[in-house]
This record gives C-alpha cells, structure tokens and sequence, in this order.
C-alpha cells in the first residue's frame, strides 16, 4: 500500500473513532453487576484522539518492566489486535475500563495498530518489531478461521505467552471478540488449585451451582483458549514449551487450540473412546485419572503435571450458550464474559453484539436514521403435539415455517426499497437449530438441536445469520440491484436511539381492497411474535393502528403514493404486509438471491423424506 494510502486510511480510522464520543453501557451489562459499572465517566475515554505523527513514534517493546508495571497481584490480562479488528479492541476495552481494570496489555500486530492504540492513551506494546524473530510474517487483515494467517496468530500467540510466563507472572489471555461484563478476576481467585482454567465450547452445562464444569466435558468437548488463565509455576512452563514444540513439528499447519487440548489430555482420563466407537459422544461418560482430592472439578493432566479446570459455560457464556441458548437467562446466573465466537467472520459477530446491545463503538450517525421501516413478522403457530413430534416432522415444520418468514421479510425488504426507508430486522423465529441436518442424520434424538444442546429450548429466536446473508443485503448495487439498508431487530430498545424516532412511528396495517378485521387470520391471533422489549414500544397501550387497501401487485410508485401521506414520519411500522407483493419484486431478485443463504436455496422446497 502506497505511503499516503496508508496514512490517509489511518486518518480517517482515527477520525471515526474521535467522533464515537460517549460510550452508554447497555443495560445487560449494569444488570449484570451494577456496581462494576458505578462511577464511570459518562464521557468516553477515547474521544481525544488526533492523528499520530510517523516520524516521531517509537515502537514499545514488551519488557519485564512493561509487565511488571500493569500487572496486578502478579497477574497480567493480556490481547492482541491488528488494524482490522481495532473496532472489537476498543469495545473490548470500553469494557475493561467499565469495571476499573488496569492490569491489562494489548500487543499491536502492526504499526497502525500500535500507534492508534497509543494515542488514545491504552496500553499497548509492538509485536511486529522486536518481539520475535518471525515477526516480518504477522498477517494483516481479516483472519478467516483455518487460513494461514490464522494460524500464524496461533504460533504468535504462543510466543507471547512463553515471554510473559518468563517474566514470573501469571497472565489471562483474552480475545477481543469477547465482552467482559464483569472482571472474572476473583471469580478465578476461587480456584487457587488450578494452574491453568479455560472456557469451554460444550452445549449444556454440567452443573449450574456456579462452580467448575465437570472434567468429563474436557473429554466431550475443547477447551477455548480465548479466555484462558495460565499461572506461573514450573508445571505451567513445562506444558508451554511442549505447547510450542508441538507447533513448530508441524510447521505452521497445526491449530494452536487442538494442540492445547491433544496436550492437556495426555494421561487426564482413565478411559477414551475410538474413532470408530459410534455412541453419542455427549452420553460417553469419561472418568478422570487423578482428580486433585475428592469431589474437586480440578483435576490432573499433561501427564500428571498442570491441574486444569473448566469455566461454567453459562457464566463464561461462548456464542451459541449465549445468542441461541440465552442459557444465563434461564439459569439465571451471573455473566462474566461472553465470547462472540460460533459465528462466520467479524461482521457477523458485530451485529450480533449490536443485537444484544454488547457493542459500543458506532458513530451517532448509525442511530440517527431518517427514515425507517419496521414490521411484525407472524411466524406458523406451534403445533399443539410439537413435543410429541418426531425429528423429521419437526424438520419439515421448521422448513415450512421458515419459508413463510423469509417471504414476509422480503416482501418488507421490497417496500423499504421502495420507501427509500431503511428496515428494522424482524426476530426470527426458528422450530430447530442451525444444524437440524445433523440432528435429521446422525443424532435424532436431539430433536434438531445443535449436537449436545440437549436442554436447548424450542422454539427461540434464532439469530439472522441462520436464515439470511445480512451482510450481503446491501453490498455492490451496481451488480446485486438495490441496496437494503438496514438496522439490528433491538435497534429501537437501544438507549442510543434518539427519542424522536421512536415518537414519531405510524402504525399502518396493509391488506388487499374489501378486507376488513376479519383479514386477522387465526394464525395471526394466535402468535404474533414481536421481540418483547420492542412490544412496549410499537404496540401501546391504545395503539391506532390505521388499515390502508393497497392492490395485491402494487408498483412502487403505487406504494409510495399510498403512503405519501406519512413520508414525514421518521418510523413507519407496519402491523400486517397483507400479502402486497411488489409489480417490482423481481427486478430485484438478483439482490434477494444473493442474500439468501446456499442452504435455504435448495433445502426450503425441498421434501425431508
């Protein structure tokens, strides 16, 4: 990249983030702990930013003195970012800094990183210079899961790691893709048996007494490395460096958390199970080999030489437990940290933060929308024996069920277009999981949950991701046809949304000329499912709610001139699409196309013999 490309793209960068001003903590994270959260400054602490100048800055090397003075109770919270996910590192830290942690180090990936990092006044130090010897092949960029630079990151990671265990302190290693809601610091000093304790990417909890997942769950299921606490002792060091021999033997191509794993079991259980052994892995029943004493969830492995815990995954919530599940909500337990992780690529897991209103780093601009269009979507109603149905009846519901969703939302899409308007995502509502394919083949019981999600509750509200390609609702007009602006399903339960925009809402309900109430079907009465903080908002106490006839082909100009008289209204919420389908709708099929995800392409039409 061309040096004034380069710098005007850092320009702009750290003229978005000056502008971000005030960050309001969401009210999931205050009621989750209130009093890590009192005090806080209701100005953000990067609203100071101004471009750094090249010639005067100095990489900052990561020293033991630099450790030693951040780190707390000899322990270092320690992440690393590169100029492409430097969005997630300031929300990651907007929440450090919420509970008054201090004891934390960002290593920069690169110099652009760095430099912003450090004009805002975080601490930070270089892995691009002086850090290690493979520094000059730091990737850049997105960093898909399983490419190369992935993996590179991985071997980084480890590096890291090794130094700062050199240093004699103990560290927890983060990644940015992860809010903390609350500092699970002494939520760790509760288990000063463990020399290493990680989250966990299992699908049910083990237990909900707030304690350790059993050890049984480090046989059904991987650690997560992306909250991980390693303690300084010689055990701790010795599985490290075995850790990064292991990764060095295979020259790049291995995944550093499978490595982790393969390595902490060695000799961890008195019993393993085959490849070839067919039973359900999640009814498998593994018995440790050295437990520290009786009754402990802290037990031995590596050989007998780093006693490893796992963190309860509906406190250390990974993204399925939390986006799908809502596992803390029926548990009802205290949430420490959730990690935006079972999700595609970085815009995927942004809008599922901004949807659970965990993301704190838009601009202004992205709340103060003009013109919106939001509108109910009436999902098929749940079958009075759904309990009672088998797998693959449930299956063909769900496709059913989806493919009546999906045509009210584009139907909506087309009038947002149509309207100039920028729609307000619906909340979906899904009979089956992501993965019911694999419930449909291989583990029927489940009941087309995700494979281990056993205590899974059907139906939920399943995120945008399952049902359509958001991020390619309006990318590259030119070539797809018209863009669908759009916004998160919470983004009117957002405090950052001005009030004028959720003041100023029409409520119009479309139907076909010569229908009156009796159009509400019995479908409609039965379950309108509205997400139940907007229902407050759009549907008041004596909502009016004003029925308009629109013809069943109407063209846009048709729609617009119908509705002309509410173009002033800066929400327009429609109750009911009445069946209108545009004149227009397959000019822009190419758009819907190519938002529509390859599997529901094929599979919704399709019978499940």
């Amino acid at each position: 990249m061309p040096a004034g490309t380069k710098w005007a793209t850092v320009a702009v960068l750290l003229t978005f983030i000056s502008a971000v001003g005030f960050f309001s903590l969401s009210p999931k994270a205050s009621d989750t702990n209130p009093s890590a959260l009192a005090g806080v400054s209701k100005r953000s602490r990067f609203d100071h930013f101004s471009a750094p100048h090249q010639a005067s800055f100095k990489p900052c090397k990561l020293t033991r003195q630099l450790v030693r003075k951040h780190a707390a109770n000899n322990t270092i919270i320690v992440a690393f970012a590169n100029a492409h996910a430097l969005d997630y590192t300031f929300n990651w830290l907007t929440y450090i800094f919420a509970n008054n942690i201090t004891n934390y180090l960002i290593g920069a990936i690169d110099r652009t990183t760095e430099m912003t990092l450090a004009d805002a006044g975080v601490n930070c130090f270089s892995m691009y210079e002086g850090f290690s010897k493979e520094a000059a092949e730091l990737p850049e960029g997105d960093l898909p899961f399983m490419s190369s630079g992935f993996l590179t990151i991985g071997r980084h990671k480890l590096d890291l790691i090794k130094t700062i265990l050199g240093y004699k302190v103990s560290l927890v290693v983060s990644d940015v893709d992860t809010v903390w809601l609350q500092s699970p610091l002494p939520y760790f000093a509760q288990f000063p048996e463990a020399d290493i304790l990680a989250s966990t990417d299992i699908m049910m909890p083990s237990h909900d007494d707030g304690g350790l997942e059993d050890p049984q769950v480090m046989g059904w299921e991987d650690l997560n490395i992306g909250i991980m606490l390693l303690r300084y002792n010689k055990g701790v060091i010795k599985f490290v460096n075995a850790w990064q021999r292991r990764l060095q033997q295979k020259a790049g191509q291995a995944w550093d958390q499978q490595e982790f794993n393969d390595l902490l079991r060695l000799n961890m259980f008195k019993n393993h199970f085959s490849w070839w052994d067919h039973t359900d892995r999640w009814e498998r029943v593994y018995k440790p080999r050295a437990p520290l004493y009786n009754g402990s969830r802290v037990v031995w492995g590596f050989n007998h030489t780093v006693a490893v815990g796992a963190l309860p995954v509906a406190m250390f919530a990974n993204g399925h437990v939390f986006f799908n599940q809502k596992l803390h909500e029926r548990l009802r337990s205290p949430l420490y940290v959730v990690h935006a992780n079972f999700g595609p690529g970085g815009g995927t897991k942004r809008h599922k933060l901004r949807e659970t209103q965990l993301w704190q780093f838009d601009m202004p601009a992205y709340y103060n929308v003009s013109r919106l269009l939001s509108f109910d979507i009436h999902p098929l109603p749940t079958p009075g024996d759904w309990s009672e149905l088998p797998t693959r009846q449930r299956v063909r519901f769900h496709i059913r069920n989806v493919a009546v969703q999906l045509q009210q939302f584009w139907d909506a899409a087309g009038a947002a277009v149509a309207l100039n308007r920028t729609l307000i995502l619906p909340t979906f509502t899904c009979y089956c999981d992501e993965l019911w394919y694999w419930a449909l083949e291989v583990s029927p019981s489940y009941g087309c949950r995700w494979p281990g999600a056993r205590n899974q509750t059907l139906p939920f509200a399943c995120p945008h991701d399952q049902l359509i390609n958001y991020l390619q609702l309006d990318d590259y007009p030119k070539r797809f046809g018209a863009a669908v602006r759009y916004r998160e399903s919470t983004f009117l339960d957002n405090p950052r949304t001005p009030a004028a925009i959720k003041d100023g809402v029409a409520r119009i309900r479309l139907q076909l000329p010569g229908q009156g109430d009796e159009r509400l079907t019995q479908q409609v009465q039965q379950q309108q499912i509205v997400h139940r903080q907007r229902r407050s908002l759009l549907q008041a106490a004596d909502p009016i709610v004003t029925q308009i006839p629109v013809a069943w082909s109407a063209t846009e100009d048709e729609l617009r001139d119908t509705l002309s008289q509410y173009k002033e209204h800066r929400l327009l919420h429609l109750t009911e699409m009445g069946h209108v389908v545009l004149n227009s709708y397959r000019a822009w099929d190419r758009r819907r196309s190519h938002a529509s995800l390859d599997r529901w392409r094929f599979m919704l039409y399709a019978s499940v013999d």
